[in-house]
């Protein structure tokens, strides 16, 4: 995933002397750990074979999962029962990290290697994007759109990698930048309703985050590598890693 992606010294060095700002830079808000933090259950209801992919972020549309694949890949649309791809849809660009939507259609998609966050259409087996937002220098993860807020992970390259979380408008205007120091790698988001979902890709780790609290009030190990895509079903979470297969998880 992204630790595969280089960034040469010199690029380095210029980050460190202050040569470019990090997109929204500012005053950063940092998320805590909850005074009552627990470390939570889950209960694996079943496991759904995927074909061999590089899953990223997951988006459930109330039928079936939309997988997207990173690195080259495609999104695909997948049938939660049997696993089976039921459609393929071209992404925006070379590197599909994340979409979710937003109630008028409209889709919000992550491209890695853009270091853009998308509006974008579905045009018959084609993710059109109609808009783009910029957070270069750093590179977007998952997304989320909870109904009235857009939620970005955002990573800062450099000596040192810097983890944000961005909160974002409809017209995707930063609203706030959230520092993730408490989580290493995040990866991708869910929304439950009331909490966001945040997945580590470093330790597989899923952490819950009350948002209006600015608190980690508790975790709980995916049981599978390198955590990636994560969505809620309105009962049930899913998730998925890398190179996994998706999983039905009951939190205890």
């Amino acid at each position: 995933m992204k630790t595969t992606k280089v960034i040469s010294i010199a690029a380095a060095l210029f980050f460190l002397l202050g040569g470019v700002k990090a997109f929204g830079a500012g005053e950063d808000v940092y998320l805590k750990k909850s005074p009552n933090y627990k470390r939570l259950s889950a209960k694996v209801i079943r496991k759904v074979p995927l074909p061999e992919g590089y899953h990223e972020g997951l988006f459930y549309d109330g039928e079936a999962m939309w997988v997207a694949n990173g690195d080259g890949g495609k999104i695909w649309i997948v049938d939660m029962a049997s696993g089976a791809v039921r459609t393929m849809i071209e992404p925006i660009s070379n590197f599909a990290e994340a979409l979710t939507r937003s109630g008028d259609e409209t889709y919000f998609a992550t491209e890695w290697f853009d270091k853009k966050i998308y509006t974008a259409r579905v045009n018959g087996n084609r993710l059109e994007a109609d808009s783009s937002s910029s957070v270069a220098p750093n590179f977007p993860a998952g997304v989320v759109w909870t109904g009235s807020r857009l939620y970005v992970i955002t990573w800062q390259r450099g000596l040192g990698t810097k983890f944000y979380l961005l909160e974002m408008d409809k017209d995707m205007s930063v609203k706030r930048k959230i520092s993730i120091d408490k989580i290493q790698e995040p990866s991708q988001l869910a929304w439950d309703g009331n909490n966001l979902w945040i997945t580590s890709w470093y330790d597989s780790m899923v952490y819950k985050v009350d948002i209006d609290k600015m608190e980690i009030v508790g975790a709980f190990h995916f049981p599978a590598p390198k955590a990636t895509g994560i969505a809620w079903d309105g009962k049930y979470m899913w998730l998925v890693g890398t190179y996994s297969d998706l999983y039905q998880l009951e939190i205890i």
